[in-house]
């Protein structure tokens, strides 16, 4: 044996003559395998002033002085190329791009692990990374639990965040890569929960606006669009005049924060709308003997108007109006008394709109 098995290095044989060439041909060898580090990955060709000591790891489609060591670390000694064949399980730093390389036999490859800090710029666990896809796991299935060695809250979230309102955080269900089903942010700040046959065309089934809370079906025929409110304690309504009541508090409100000031609804589509109002006068603080109101359209048109008479037992009126409605229009509730002082709040108050079509 005239070379060692693992780094193929000259042996000194016996009555060899000139033996220290043969010695100093392996440690040349020696020094340049040993806490292997390379300055760059791909260069085809040498560069045009190297330093003694450089080493490269030699790109595909090798020529000039390197043709014929694709793969291979090419180590400059004295002027001159020496090639160093990479054997299995060596490991190599790349400087220019501060990467960890092994050599599996056939190619150099990032082994696991080699992230710094723990931090990888890719993770593929049984699949392929890529840019977009930067964690990919083929798994059966995938846990994600709490820290139960180092004693915390217990609590475990998973967190999709996006950069501005109008980006997508959700989660995306499909069958053969083409999508089926999706819920999340998707577009807007709302919780969509949507559906699609081809992953082309999707049909949203469920919406849950952010200001409020409300719950829509847009694609259901009995999802209903509800808006409710109560409560004018805030109203002041002098005697003799009609006065839009404002509502203290928004129970329910699938139309979305811009359909709704608290006093005027606007509508925000096409269809037909029940609208219903019920108003009673505190007779703790007044007693009038007659109460009106009406549904005001556009600051205009009167709908439903509604009228009680004949003593302040009876406080409360009542109105409600199924009709058309386009888009823009608007509608409030107003209300007038007669008792000869202005009413400071209702006992009783209850507004809703539907919408039906």
């Amino acid at each position: 044996m005239e070379r060692t098995p693992l780094l193929d290095l000259p042996l000194i044989m016996p009555s060899q003559a000139q033996q220290h060439v043969t010695h100093n041909e392996a440690l040349m060898a020696l020094d340049g395998i040993c806490q292997l580090s390379v300055i760059d990955r791909h260069l085809a060709a040498p560069p045009g002033d190297p330093a003694n000591g450089d080493r490269y790891i030699v790109a595909a489609s090798a020529s000039d002085a390197w043709d014929g060591w694709d793969g291979g670390v090419a180590l400059c000694v004295d002027g001159a190329w020496v090639r160093l064949e990479p054997r299995t399980g060596w490991l190599a730093w790349v400087e220019d791009e501060q990467l960890l390389l092994g050599w599996d036999g056939s190619n150099w490859i990032e082994p696991t692990g080699s992230g710094s800090g723990g931090s990888f710029s890719m993770l593929g666990v049984n699949a392929s990374a890529d840019e977009t896809n930067r964690i990919a796991v083929a798994a059966e299935a995938a846990l994600f639990s709490h820290d139960n060695v180092t004693p915390g809250s217990g609590d475990m979230r998973i967190k999709a965040n996006k950069a501005a309102a109008g980006n997508t955080a959700s989660f995306l269900f499909q069958t053969d890569w083409s999508g089926r089903a999706e819920f999340g942010l998707a577009g807007d700040d709302d919780f969509h929960v949507k559906v699609s046959a081809d992953g082309s065309t999707w049909n949203e089934a469920l919406v849950i606006d952010k200001d409020t809370g409300a719950v829509s079906m847009p694609n259901s025929a009995f999802g209903l669009k509800i808006l409710t409110a109560h409560g004018t304690t805030g109203t002041s309504m002098a005697s003799g005049a009609y006065v839009d009541q404002a509502w203290d508090s928004t129970t329910r409100n699938d139309f979305g924060g811009g359909a709704w000031s608290g006093t005027e609804f606007t509508t925000p589509e096409d269809g037909v709308y029940d609208l219903s109002a019920v108003l009673s006068c505190d007779t703790s603080v007044l007693s009038p003997t007659q109460a009106d109101m009406y549904f005001l359209k556009n600051g205009s048109a009167q709908l439903g108007f509604m009228k009680i008479t004949n003593g302040s037992a009876q406080n409360t009126v009542a109105s409600r109006v199924v009709l058309a409605l386009a888009t823009g229009d608007t509608i409030c509730a107003r209300m007038r008394q007669n008792s000869g002082n202005t009413q400071v709040g209702l006992s009783a108050a209850a507004f809703s709109i539907v919408k039906l079509a």
